[in-house]
């Protein structure tokens, strides 16, 4: 299910365009924030990186699915098909998170082609034996097909 997660982060990432344009503009009102370089700049973007974590996290965990996620029968698990523990899921995101800024970095600094790193997360489940992305072996996570039939 290489493209249903593919088709997922497309999905997950029109949905999110609206989650920071809400979240940004309160901080930008509340705070007056213009995106001027600065320490203004890096509370913004660990507030986006909170607002992220939140919402990922608190849908990954006990057995909740984003609505990308509900769409496409999707469904976040540990390695014995259980539901995931805040812990778990935190540590998906983390994992998922470090591996972006990595190959955003290797960009930056060694040469801007590596921006095609950003897709190995991905990219690796079409190589993966069980189809799973490189954050989920990381952090010992599964992406699964869910069925409604055995949620009943």
């Amino acid at each position: 299910h290489p493209w249903r997660r593919f088709m997922g982060m497309v999905y997950e990432g029109i949905i999110l365009f609206g989650v920071l344009w809400f979240a940004d503009y309160v901080f930008s009102a509340l705070t007056r924030f213009d995106g001027s370089p600065g320490t203004l700049r890096h509370v913004f973007q660990a507030f986006q990186f909170l607002v992220l974590g939140c919402y990922f996290i608190g849908f990954w965990r006990r057995g909740l699915r984003t609505l990308p996620m509900k769409t496409l029968s999707l469904q976040v698990t540990d390695r014995e098909g259980r539901s995931l523990t805040t812990g778990r899921a935190a540590l998906r995101y983390l994992v998922g998170v470090a591996l972006l800024l990595a190959a955003l970095a290797l960009a930056k600094w060694v040469h801007g082609t590596l921006v095609l790193l950003v897709a190995m997360p991905w990219a690796w489940s079409l190589i993966d034996p069980d189809r799973q992305g490189l954050h989920d072996r990381l952090a010992g996570t599964r992406l699964v097909t869910w069925d409604p039939v055995q949620d009943r």
